[in-house]
């Protein structure tokens, strides 16, 4: 009886889907790029022995048949979780941006305790009880992670498996995410970039507090803009997006319209916990309770930087109010 099977789609031509699991999400879409020789993995999936099992039974059942390199998108856990076993400690290439490799690497080297201090000083900051969700998984399964490393740059054009990509490297979900786009093939496969619904959760982490994710983000998207309108999105989760640039729009519309809300909606000097009903219906905050203190810092850190929001201290809380 196949394990893998009926968990894997050809998608495009010599692109397989491998769907792997995921706790409370759909699944994770993990890229088996080449029919034989020279195949290449694109992401691969959670830590554990749930995952690594379905990748041995690729093995097992020639689906992976001859792994030239594997190449992660980002460094979230759940596609990075079983670099290590594919590797095979370093006998095969890893592709990652240097930024994203940088990030697995001191995550994965953090103790609890230090992510517990950080995490409750961020909560704190934005007006939240301490004690609540991490800001990222315990990474520390991870470590060492491999070393062995070849850093790809925006705009570089690489061949995986025969097939010709430019990579497009662009900060929001993560912090130098990469896209890879095949012009030839009409495909881009987009990591958490692109994604299916309202797209990916732009947050920040506990750790870059002031960065301006939503800021970048939204600066790829308008880059997206210059690609072919027919393109056929294959993202890290869920099924592919036929409506590219519908998408890419309803994305931002989504952003743009929160972003109103909360400059619109401020009433006085209001902290982030104080801010998150103008920002996120009541349903979408029971649902994203865990994460609302990193979403809504991601809000508030790009109204800050375009002067839209001004930002100020009150017994150790970060308050907002309308400039002036």
């Amino acid at each position: 009886m196949s394990l893998v099977r009926g968990m894997v789609q050809e998608w495009a031509e010599d692109i397989k889907c491998l769907r792997l699991p995921m706790p409370a999400y759909d699944a994770v879409n993990a890229w088996i790029l080449g029919a034989a020789k020279g195949q290449v993995v694109v992401d691969t999936g959670m830590p554990g022995p749930e995952t690594a099992a379905l990748w041995d039974a690729a093995r097992f059942e020639g689906l992976l048949q001859d792994l030239d390199s594997v190449l992660c998108t980002h460094a979230h856990i759940d596609h990075v979780g079983q670099v290590g076993a594919l590797v095979a400690g370093g006998r095969v290439p890893l592709f990652m941006s240097r930024p994203e490799y940088a990030d697995v690497v001191h995550l994965s080297g953090m103790d609890a305790p230090t992510r517990r201090r950080r995490t409750d000083d961020f909560l704190l900051e934005g007006g939240f009880s301490a004690g609540g969700a991490l800001s990222t998984a315990d990474y520390s399964i991870l470590a060492p992670f491999p070393g062995t490393v070849r850093f790809l740059e925006d705009g570089e054009k690489i061949t995986l498996a025969g097939i010709e990509f430019e990579v497009l490297v662009g900060g929001g979900h993560s912090r130098a995410a990469i896209c890879l786009f095949s012009r030839a093939r009409k495909l881009l496969l987009s990591g958490d970039q692109i994604l299916a619904g309202s797209g990916p959760q732009i947050s920040v982490l506990a750790e870059r507090a002031e960065d301006d994710t939503l800021g970048a983000y939204l600066a790829f998207l308008d880059r997206l803009d210059a690609l072919p309108d027919d393109l056929i999105v294959l993202p890290g989760h869920s099924r592919p997006i036929h409506d590219f640039k519908a998408q890419i729009r309803r994305i931002r519309e989504g952003h743009h319209a929160r972003l109103a809300r909360l400059s619109q909606g401020i009433a006085g000097a209001m902290s982030a916990a104080q801010m998150v009903s103008l920002a996120f219906s009541e349903t979408t905050a029971r649902r994203m309770h865990a994460r609302l203190p990193y979403l809504m810092r991601a809000l508030t850190n790009f109204l800050v930087a375009r002067g839209r929001l001004y930002a100020s201290r009150e017994d150790g809380t970060l308050v907002f109010s309308r400039p002036g």
